[in-house]
């Protein structure tokens, strides 16, 4: 870290901080005028409004809430270290993302969002509820994975940015910390998801312009220092050999590992798929499918290729996630590396602000309304959301304060996991009318026991792919057998809400 805070001047700390604080009090407003229209929202109605946006969301919104969300550090920090770690392997796998608004809203969200129509459904959760006949165990066992592995992902995307803060500014890691951490979860309790959206509409314009500067400052000083791209093939062969620019070098079941995740996987993350509950109508939803799959190619290849072209300039970086505000530093002026310096925090903030939306909604729909207290009434309902969305934050805030190592472990983990556990019930349980509550219960706690003991107890479970791959298969079986072997076939109220053409009158 040190090296890299060398290549920062006075002068341009003091740009990048004037610039960050702009984008913070811009957020700040964000939030306010969020908590305005809540304010204005019946009481019965706050809940919907709060994690929903009302239904309301235009395209725009919607395709940042989905490509921002998703974009984390690890698109803007993490993946181009590895991009500069690994080289073309990684550069050319991680394509795999570029569809991922794509793969949501296409995929599952005209269908997520009629049936979240009909349900009322506030969350992912509510809807496997209601798929699989209302079992309690089912929102148990969705909200679990949820809360236990998306609040530490969203606590190391407050790790990532405040370590790039440091960087930049020169501040102290718990100062950066804290003042990153309170603006966001500012405008994600008081604003619920329009806020979050609003917020995230910004946030993608900031990255996407980062990502333009740093095109220009990578790439066009690459070819004006080796004249050509075969130039610049040839001095990255010389500095990190053939296999960094062969994008075969990694093994085939690796490489088969991340696309899965990066294409497939992304299809149940509940932080995509709360776009799918918010979209205004079909319109709106392919509109935001073409804009997020052109920002989200934009800012994946950018970014990544600027950790490939990297090596040009920092062959020996001690830190490879240091690599964007190193190449920042080095090849633009203060104020566009200030603008850079809040594309990436706001990577991380986007997809904080939404994670905390969604383990709130975990813990108040699944658990305190589907279980605890079915009773609760609209005001209890709203004083709950705002507490536990706050606490959410301040959790994550708490837990990034311990400074955790391997942040890239962690996240992988995070994803792993919740891939593990519902992928198959939320994908064969919108395509598979006959599975039941049954077959969904054995693949979520079969593949999560799977994953955690191919992940951390016992490696060669694993046979050489990502521990995810072995849950999803032994999940997968799990939900046929747990099908097949009840012998329960879903009651009618569930094929008329999410196949037939007109939904029961009665919701109770």
């Amino acid at each position: 870290m040190s090296e890299v805070g060398l290549l920062v001047t006075q002068a341009e700390r003091i740009a990048v901080v004037l610039v960050f604080v702009i984008y913070l009090i811009g957020l700040v407003f964000i939030g306010v005028y969020a908590r305005k229209r809540l304010g204005k929202t019946a009481i019965d109605r706050f809940a919907e409004e709060f994690y929903t946006g009302g239904r309301l969301l235009g395209a725009i919104v919607v395709a940042f809430i989905i490509g921002a969300g998703l974009c984390s550090v690890g698109t803007f920090v993490g993946g181009p270290g590895l991009s500069w770690r690994l080289g073309m392997p990684w550069y050319t796998v991680i394509g795999a993302q570029i569809f991922m608004n794509f793969f949501i809203l296409i995929g599952l969200g005209k269908m997520v969002g009629i049936v979240a129509r009909r349900t009322g459904a506030l969350s992912v959760g509510d809807i496997l509820f209601e798929r699989y006949d209302r079992s309690k165990l089912i929102a148990v066992l969705y909200a679990l994975p949820v809360i236990i592995f998306l609040t530490p992902y969203a606590s190391v995307q407050f790790v990532g940015s405040s370590r790039i803060f440091e960087v930049m500014t020169g501040w102290s890691y718990k100062t950066a910390l804290v003042l990153t951490a309170l603006v966001t979860i500012f405008y994600a309790t008081l604003g619920g998801i329009r806020g979050v959206g609003l917020a995230a509409m910004i946030q993608g314009i900031f990255m996407t312009v980062a990502a333009l500067f740093l095109a220009v400052g990578v790439f066009g000083g690459a070819l004006s220092q080796y004249g050509s791209f075969a130039g610049v093939h040839e001095a990255l062969v010389k500095i990190s050999g053939e296999k960094y620019v062969n994008p075969l070098a990694m093994g085939p079941r690796i490489v088969l590992s991340w696309w899965i995740i990066f294409s497939l996987g992304v299809l149940v993350l509940p932080h995509g798929l709360m776009g799918t509950l918010s979209y205004r109508d079909t319109s709106a939803m392919k509109r935001a499918v073409y804009l997020g799959v052109i920002v989200v190619t934009f800012w994946t290849y950018i970014l990544l290729g600027a950790g490939f072209f990297g090596k040009l300039w920092f062959p020996k970086l001690p830190v490879p996630d240091h690599v964007i505000p190193a190449l920042t530093m080095k090849l633009l002026p203060p104020a566009m590396a200030g603008i850079v310096f809040a594309g990436v925090i706001s990577a991380a903030q986007s997809t904080i602000a939404v994670m905390v939306i969604l383990v709130s909604g975990a813990v108040v729909q699944n658990l305190y309304r589907e279980i605890i207290n079915p009773q609760a009434q609209p005001e209890q309902l709203k004083k709950i959301t705002i507490y536990t969305t706050l606490v959410v934050g301040v959790v994550a805030l708490l837990l990034a304060l311990t400074e955790p190592p391997a942040l890239e472990y962690i996240i992988i983990m995070a994803i792993g996991g919740v891939m593990s556990s519902i992928f198959w019930p939320i994908v064969l349980g919108f395509l598979w009318p006959r599975g039941n509550k049954y077959g969904a219960m054995a693949s979520m706690i079969t593949g999560l026991v799977v994953f955690g003991v191919a992940r951390l107890v016992y490696r060669p479970l694993a046979l050489g792919f990502d521990p995810v791959i072995m849950g999803l298969l032994t999940s997968l079986v799990a939900y046929l057998a747990g099908t097949y072997l009840s012998g329960e076939i879903p009651s009618e109220r569930v094929i008329r809400i999410f196949w037939g053409s007109e939904p029961p009158t009665d919701k109770s």
